[in-house]
């Protein structure tokens, strides 16, 4: 089971581990429900991570506009699965998971005196 929190934001964050330079690095992630893609990095941690650029593609974004951003190549472990994913490079600080990573999970948010949680377990296949 992965799980997370709520931040002082309300945003749901779980962690992530991205494989840089060989070597599994974990992060704080934001579940980003408007985001379709696998994942949202810095550009900077995935050139310095040696990820490997693989071009851009051109995304839809809140506000209806379109925008062009580079994407790259690279392994990370997400609960108990390592894949290899397509991240979207950012300016931002924040890596973002998006939707695709979320396939065969399910997400349960949780509110409790003490604690708001996020919690997720994995689908089993039939």
């Amino acid at each position: 089971m992965l799980k997370g929190v709520v931040n002082v934001h309300g945003e749901p964050v779980v962690p992530v581990k991205l494989v840089l330079n060989k070597r599994p690095v974990s992060f704080p992630a934001v579940i980003d429900m408007g985001f379709n893609g696998y994942l949202s990095v810095p550009r900077k941690t995935l050139v310095r991570g040696r990820w490997r650029a693989i071009g851009t593609e051109k995304f839809e974004i809140a506000t209806g506009d379109l925008v062009e951003q580079e994407i790259f190549l690279g392994e990370i472990i997400f609960g108990t699965r390592k894949s290899t994913v397509i991240a979207v490079a950012s300016g931002a600080r924040d890596v973002l998971v998006g939707t695709k990573l979320l396939k065969k999970t399910v997400l349960t948010l949780r509110r409790s005196p003490e604690l708001t949680r996020l919690c997720s377990r994995e689908l089993i296949h039939l």
